[in-house]
């Protein structure tokens, strides 16, 4: 369980299950985590805006719907050229794509200590102090 200090992000798939049309217990586990966390990244913002648009057919008044929800719900972190230097950095050393190396680098410059994705691997614990959770792992779904 967290506690009041920590911060917690999540990555564009959680938001994604969230807010769109999927199977309805993802749905429903991605509403509960986004109800723990308190900070993402812009990145997540305008992946997840990318996705709805383009996969998803959103109507641009909804999408504008999404991001004030965002906007009121958590802090949205900046990318910075630091984050991109980190970027290159964690890719390299843990063998992350590009997009998600810079995802683990916002949270590491947020010192969040969880972070929600079902991308990358469970439970691995990233600079000995971001942990990875996939939260369908969690709740025995089979992925």
């Amino acid at each position: 369980m967290k506690s009041m200090s920590d911060k917690v992000t999540l990555d564009s798939n959680i938001l994604i299950y969230a807010f769109a049309d999927h199977d309805d217990f993802r749905k429903s586990i991605a509403k509960e985590i986004i109800s723990k966390c308190n900070i993402i990244s812009l990145q997540a913002v305008n992946e997840t805006a990318c996705v709805l648009l383009r996969k998803f057919n959103f109507p641009k008044e909804q999408l504008e719907q999404v991001i004030q929800f965002l906007k009121e719900q958590f802090i949205i972190s900046s990318l910075t050229v630091n984050t991109l230097d980190q970027t290159i950095t964690l890719s390299k050393k843990y063998n992350f794509s590009f997009w998600d190396g810079m995802m683990i680098a916002a949270a590491l410059e947020n010192h969040c200590s969880i972070i929600y994705t079902e991308d990358l691997n469970h439970n691995q614990l990233i600079e000995d102090r971001l942990r990875i959770i996939n939260p369908f792992i969690q709740k025995n779904i089979k992925i």
